[in-house]
């Protein structure tokens, strides 16, 4: 009796914070993944980066000092599924967006070591030759909507659009460095996502 006394509390306490919509922090310069950081975000989980870097800086001084501005519940209302991880043998990368050139993001994807001395990080020479798999970003922007992510109704039909005038942008920041590579291949969609994390949270706070 005790058990179904407090399993029945349990679900009247939580059932009205699935269902009045005010309950989900929301934070107004924080929107939707673009296509492009969508797929990057993917390749992200599929390398498994998470296993090292976490995405989610604790409210402690010497966290705060050495990675900028504490995580906050309105920041991952889009992520599906969250990026927390639960380990850190690299950096929290939680504000690494805009933090380095594009060009220091392709380096150190490529040879770590260039960038980071003494950097146990892997190399991922398969992201600068492998292309994109594009046919999959209509499906992923789908997914998302019922996951509750407010991309417009029909967006699917104009994704790739945007997300190819994306890569083609920063194709083309690269080459003023002095790369060049297609704006096909899978680091371009990477990039795209490690210089998303934290912009947005940077921009509400440049707008107080």
């Amino acid at each position: 009796m005790s058990l179904l006394v407090v399993a029945l509390g349990g679900i009247f306490e939580l059932i009205p914070t699935f269902l009045i919509k005010s309950n989900i922090p929301t934070i107004s310069s924080v929107k939707p993944y673009t296509p492009l950081e969508l797929q990057g975000r993917d390749i992200y989980i599929r390398e498994g980066c998470y296993t090292c870097h976490s995405q989610m800086i604790r409210p402690f001084r010497y966290e705060v000092m050495r990675y900028g501005e504490y995580s906050k519940a309105g920041e991952f209302v889009y992520d599906h599924p969250f990026q927390w991880g639960s380990k850190r043998t690299g950096p929290d990368l939680a504000r690494i967006g805009g933090k380095y050139p594009d060009s220091w993001h392709f380096n150190h994807m490529l040879e770590p070591t260039s960038m980071s001395p003494g950097s146990v990080m892997p190399k991922y020479p398969w992201l600068f030759k492998r292309d994109l798999d594009i046919s999959s970003t209509n499906s992923k922007i789908y997914a998302m909507r019922k996951l509750g992510v407010p991309y417009e109704n029909g967006y699917e039909a104009k994704a790739n659009e945007d997300l190819m005038k994306q890569a083609d942008k920063i194709a083309a920041d690269l080459k003023v460095e002095k790369i060049n590579i297609s704006s096909k291949k899978e680091i371009i969609a990477m990039i795209a996502y490690l210089q998303r994390m934290g912009k947005d949270i940077k921009a509400e706070k440049n707008n107080q």
